[in-house]
């Protein structure tokens, strides 16, 4: 259920190198341990590799490369968790699922649509065509990250298809 009686709606909040971001809790589809990774030669270098899922091949993305932030360090294997995407839900043509590693999961927030503000337009860390806004939680601000942005199938563009 993506919105409740009182108009707000659940995002899954979850930490990257000490920032904290959120998905719509309605695009996740599960939140599983890190595994072992196949790497796949010459692909970009956000596509960290690809895993089993349920039988599948499911793509894995460093969104940090993605959005074009700061990833000095490396992900914690043993720490970090993988964040299980439906992208495209409504499209059956189009849909796709894509894992999305993280160093961990925080919590399901719920969120009013009053209570998201855009992200202001500068010297961001983030690039914020990938935002939907950002949210004040206990203390700390909350970047919603925009899924259909940021895990875009991109055509004739230097960008490969996921």
């Amino acid at each position: 259920m993506e919105n409740n009686f009182s108009g707000s709606q659940p995002y899954l909040s979850f930490e990257i190198d000490g920032e904290l971001y959120a998905y719509r809790i309605s695009q996740v589809v599960e939140v599983i341990d890190m595994q072992k990774i196949t790497v796949i030669p010459k692909t970009p270098a956000y596509i960290m590799g690809v895993i089993n899922f349920r039988g599948d091949i499911l793509p894995l993305i460093d969104i940090r490369k993605e959005c074009g932030l700061d990833c000095e360090k490396n992900f914690d294997f043993k720490e970090s968790v993988i964040i299980v995407l439906e992208i495209n839900k409504d499209d059956l043509e189009n849909r796709f699922f894509v894992g999305s590693i993280v160093n961990n999961v925080r919590d399901v927030i719920e969120v009013k649509p009053v209570d998201i503000l855009p992200v202001p337009n500068f010297d961001n860390k983030i690039n914020t065509e990938y935002t939907e806004g950002i949210f004040k939680y206990n203390d700390n601000f909350i970047t919603i990250l925009n899924i259909p942005a940021v895990f875009s199938i991109k055509k004739n563009t230097n960008k490969t298809d996921y």
